[in-house]
C-alpha cells in the first residue's frame, strides 16, 4: 500500500491549508493510499544540537518521513513566502527521510499563492524529494475555497483530482521500489 505522509503548513486546525490538505488527502484515499498527518507545530526550533537532545517529537517526524512514499504539503503564503513553522520542520529532514520521494504541493493564499509553493518545491528538491507532480495553486482562496470542505471553484478540485492521481502513480512506483532513490 502506498504512504502519504500530509503536512498542514499553516498548522492550524481549520484553516484554508488545513482543508485543502484534508480535501487532498481524501481523494488519495479513495485511491487506495494511507493517509497520515503529523503536526508539525509540535516541532521545537531546529538549533544545531545533537540529534539526541532533540525532544521525541523530531525523532517522531524523521520515522514519519522515513515510512512515507510521498508527501502532500498544503502551504499558505505568508508575505509571500512559506510559513517558518514549515521551514523549520523541513531543516530537519534531509536525503535519508526525503530523498527519491514524489511531493504534491497544494498552494493556499487570501492573495497570491504562488510564492509559498515556490519556496517549499525550491526546499523540498533541496533535500532530494521529486518534483514529479505539478503544484495546485490556489490564490484569492475566499473565493476559489471558501469556507466548506472542498474547493468552491470546480477548476480547483479537477486540479487537485489530477495531481493526486500522479501522486499515487509516483507513490507505488516509490512503494514498489521502482522509483531510484538519489
Amino acid at each position: 500500500m502506498v504512504r502519504i505522509l500530509g503536512i498542514n503548513g499553516a498548522i492550524r486546525p481549520g484553516s484554508t491549508a488545513d482543508r485543502a490538505l484534508q480535501f487532498t488527502l481524501g481523494r488519495l484515499a479513495s485511491l487506495g493510499a494511507d493517509c497520515v498527518t503529523f503536526d508539525i507545530g509540535q516541532l521545537p526550533l531546529l538549533d544545531g544540537r545533537p540529534a539526541e537532545q532533540y525532544p521525541e517529537a523530531v525523532g517522531a517526524w524523521r520515522a514519519a518521513c522515513r515510512e512515507a512514499d510521498g508527501f502532500v504539503v498544503a502551504v499558505p503564503s505568508y508575505h509571500g513566502a512559506l510559513p517558518g513553522g514549515l521551514k523549520n520542520a523541513l531543516d530537519f529532514i534531509d536525503a535519508p527521510e526525503a530523498g527519491g520521494k514524489p511531493f504534491l504541493v497544494v498552494a493556499v493564499a487570501g492573495g497570491d499563492a504562488e510564492p509559498g509553493g515556490t519556496d517549499v518545491t525550491r526546499v523540498l528538491r533541496h533535500i532530494g524529494a521529486v518534483a514529479g507532480v505539478p503544484d495546485v495553486v490556489v490564490s484569492r482562496a475566499a473565493e476559489q475555497w471558501g469556507k466548506g470542505a472542498g474547493p468552491a471553484n470546480g477548476e480547483v478540485a479537477a486540479a487537485i483530482e489530477r495531481a493526486a492521481a500522479a501522486l499515487m502513480a509516483l507513490g507505488r512506483l516509490r512503494a514498489e521500489g521502482r522509483l531510484p532513490a538519489p
